[in-house]
C-alpha cells in the first residue's frame, strides 16, 4: 500500500505531500488543475523514461518519493531486494531524482540502485490503469501472459515441471551438439571437420612459411633495384679500378720488402686474409646476380600462397601456430565423433523421453487453460453486461496446433499455445479479433471489466486514471461499484470526472489550480464529509444550488450502504 507520495518540483506542483488510505482513494478537480500529475509522479516513481519537460519551469530537478507499507514475506520482491542486499523490514521507502543535465538518482530506503532494479520493485507494488494502458490487450501477442497470470495459481505447479523440463532439453541438446549433432547434421559436421582438417593439410604449412613466401615476393618485385645493387657492388669490389685490384698492387709493393722488416711481413699476411675475403664475397655476390631474374608466373603463385594463408587465418588462428594447434583439435573432435554412437544413442534416447514429457505437460497447461477459459469467457460477459454492453460477446481461443512432432519448435517456458481475444458488441455480429473490432469507449469498460477479475484477489496500488472517459449515467455508478471491489483487496487511487465514481470514495482529494507570485501552482487537499458533498455538486452542476447539494448527498449515501454489504 502507498501511504504517502512527496512530489517536487514536478510540472505544476512545487511541493506536495499526499497521505492516502487504504481502500478507495478519489482525486478530483477541474479540467487543467493537474489531476493527471499526480499518476505522473507515480509513472516517474516506477522508472519511465524521464523528460526533461517534468521538471517545474526554472527549477534545476524534480524529485519523487513514496513511501509503501508491504508484506516481510513478499518472496518475489524480497528476491529483487536481496539482490541488492535490502532487507524487507515491512515500509520501502522509494525516490528517483532527475536534474536538468539529464542525470537519474533511484533510492530504495536510501541506497541507491539501478533504474532497473526501481522498475523490478515498483511492477511489485503498483498497477497503473490508464487511457493509455489498452496497448497490451490490443496486442494478440500478450494474451497468453495477461490470462496465465490471472491463472497463476492453477498453472504454476506445471511451468515449474516444464521449466525443468526445457532446462534438461537445452543440456541434452548441448551435449548432442558436442558429438556432432543428430543424423544428417552429425553427417554435415563429420564432413565439415574433415574438409577444415584436409584444408589445412594441403597448405603444406610451418612455422615460418609465412615470413618466407613474403621475402620471396620481395625479391622477386625488386628484382631490378637488387640486380643494379650487387653489379655496382661487384665492380666497385672486383672491376678495373676495384677494391680487389688495389689489394694485389699492395701485396704486390709490400712482398718485394717484407724480408726486411717482419711487421711489414705481417702486414702482408693480412691483406692477403682480407683478399681471400673479398674474393669470397664477390663470388657470393656474382652467383647472386646471376640467379637474379623476374618470373611473373612463380609471382603469382607465391602471392598465392600468401594469400591462402591469410585466409587461413582468418579462419583458424591468428598465426601458422595458431592454425596448426587448430588442427589438432579438429582431428580430436573428429576422432570422438567417429567414435561416439553409443553415447550419441543413449543422449537421442533421452531427448525423445524429454519431448515426450514436455508434450504432455504442455496438453496439461493446454487442458486447464480450456476449463479455466471458459469459466472466465463467461464472467468476462456478465462484466460487460454490468457495464452497460447488454450484447457483449467474448471468447478466447486458441490459434495454433501442437504436437508431439512439433512440440520442440512451439514450446516456451508458458507452453505451445496461442490465444487470442474475441468480441463482439451487437447483437447477431459474430465474434472477431479484438484490436480490429472494438470502439474506444468499449475499450474502457472492456478493460475495466478485465481488470475487475484481473485484479480480485491482488494485494497492489491500483491506479484507474480517467477510465471514464466517454461513460456517464448508470454505467458511472456501475464503474463506481466494480472499482469499489477492487478496493477490498488492492488500494485503490482514481482520478475522476465523474461524480457517481468519486461518490464510492473513502478517502477524496481536490486538486486545485491557482496563481502565487506570477506562478501557477497545482495544490492537492484531502476533504472532510462536509467538503466531499460540495465537491460532488460542483461536478454534478452547482456546488451552491441545493438540488446539487441534496442529489450529492443522495449518492453518497447510497454508495455507503453499497460498501457495507460487499
Amino acid at each position: 500500500m502507498l501511504e504517502s507520495i512527496k512530489i517536487i518540483n514536478l510540472a505544476l506542483i512545487d511541493k506536495s505531500v499526499i497521505n492516502f488510505n487504504d481502500g478507495f482513494n478519489v482525486l478530483t478537480g477541474e479540467t487543467g488543475a493537474g489531476k493527471s500529475l499526480i499518476v505522473d509522479a507515480l509513472l516517474f516513481l516506477t522508472g519511465i523514461r524521464a523528460d526533461k519537460t517534468l521538471i517545474k519551469s526554472g527549477e534545476e530537478f524534480a524529485k519523487v518519493e513514496g513511501v509503501f507499507s508491504v508484506d516481510r514475506d513478499f518472496s518475489e520482491l524480497n528476491e529483487v531486494l536481496s539482490s541488492v542486499d535490502i532487507e524487507n523490514e515491512g515500509t520501502l521507502i522509494i525516490s528517483r531524482h532527475f536534474s536538468l543535465n539529464g542525470k537519474n538518482e533511484c533510492r530504495i530506503n536510501g541506497e541507491i540502485v539501478t533504474l532497473n532494479i526501481l522498475r523490478k520493485v515498483s511492477n511489485y507494488l503498483i498497477d497503473i490503469f490508464g487511457q493509455n494502458d489498452s496497448q497490451a490487450l490490443l496486442n494478440p501477442a500478450n494474451h497468453l501472459s495477461l490470462m496465465d497470470d490471472i491463472l497463476s495459481d492453477k498453472l504454476s505447479k506445471q511451468k515449474i515441471f516444464l521449466s525443468n523440463e526445457l532446462f534438461h532439453l537445452q543440456d541434452v541438446n548441448e551435449n548432442i551438439k558436442l558429438l556432432g549433432g543428430l543424423d544428417k547434421d552429425r553427417e554435415n559436421t563429420i564432413e565439415l571437420l574433415q574438409f577444415q582438417i584436409k584444408e589445412i593439410d594441403e597448405s603444406n604449412l610451418y612455422d615460418g612459411k609465412e615470413e618466407e613466401i613474403k621475402q620471396k615476393i620481395d625479391r622477386m618485385v625488386n628484382c631490378e633495384k637488387i640486380f643494379s645493387s650487387v653489379n655496382n657492388s661487384t665492380e666497385i669490389l672486383d672491376g678495373e679500378y676495384s677494391i680487389s685490384n688495389a689489394i694485389k698492387q699492395a701485396i704486390n709493393s709490400l712482398t718485394g720488402i717484407s724480408d726486411y722488416d717482419s711487421d711489414i711481413k705481417s702486414d702482408v699476411e693480412r691483406l692477403y686474409s682480407i683478399k681471400y675475403e673479398l674474393d669470397d664475397v664477390v663470388s657470393s655476390l656474382s652467383s647472386k646476380k646471376n640467379n637474379i631474374e623476374y618470373n611473373e608466373e612463380e609471382l603469382d603463385k607465391l602471392q598465392d600462397d600468401l594469400t591462402l594463408i591469410k585466409d587461413l587465418e582468418r579462419k583458424y588462428g591468428n598465426t601458422i601456430a595458431d592454425i596448426l594447434i587448430t588442427k589438432e583439435r579438429l582431428i580430436e573432435r573428429l576422432d570422438n565423433l567417429l567414435h561416439s554412437e553409443e553415447k550419441l544413442e543413449l543422449l537421442r534416447s533421452e531427448k525423445e523421453k524429454t519431448l515426450d514429457n514436455i508434450f504432455s505437460i504442455c496438453l496439461t497447461l493446454h487442458n486447464i487453460r480450456q476449463k479455466e477459459f471458459s469459466i472466465f469467457r463467461d464472467k468476462m460477459i456478465l462484466e460487460l453486461r454490468e457495464l452497460g454492453m447488454k450484447n457483449a460477446n467474448f471468447e478466447i481461443v486458441f490459434t495454433n496446433e501442437f504436437s508431439r512432432e512439433n512440440i520442440e519448435k512451439v514450446v516456451s517456458e508458458s507452453g505451445a499455445d496461442e490465444i487470442e481475444f474475441m468480441f463482439s458488441a451487437n447483437l447477431g455480429v459474430e465474434v472477431r479479433p479484438l484490436t480490429k473490432i472494438i470502439s474506444g469507449g468499449e475499450m474502457s469498460r472492456f478493460m475495466l471489466g478485465f481488470k475487475c477479475l484481473q485484479n480480485s484477489s491482488l494485494n497492489k496500488t491500483c491506479i484507474f486514471d480517467e477510465i471514464d472517459t466517454g461513460i456517464g449515467g448508470e454505467v458511472g455508478v456501475v464503474i463506481g461499484k466494480k472499482i469499489c471491489k477492487i478496493s477490498k483487496n488492492n488500494q485503490v487511487i482514481c482520478i475522476t470526472h465523474l461524480s457517481q465514481i468519486a461518490s464510492f470514495g473513502d478517502t477524496n482529494f481536490l486538486i486545485q489550480k491557482y496563481e502565487e507570485d506570477g506562478k501557477t501552482i497545482t495544490n492537492v487537499k484531502m476533504l472532510d464529509e462536509n467538503s466531499k458533498v460540495q465537491e460532488l455538486a460542483r461536478m454534478i452542476g452547482n456546488s451552491s444550488m441545493q438540488s446539487s447539494i441534496s442529489f450529492a448527498e443522495n449518492i453518497i449515501m447510497e454508495a455507503n450502504e453499497y460498501k457495507k454489504n460487499i
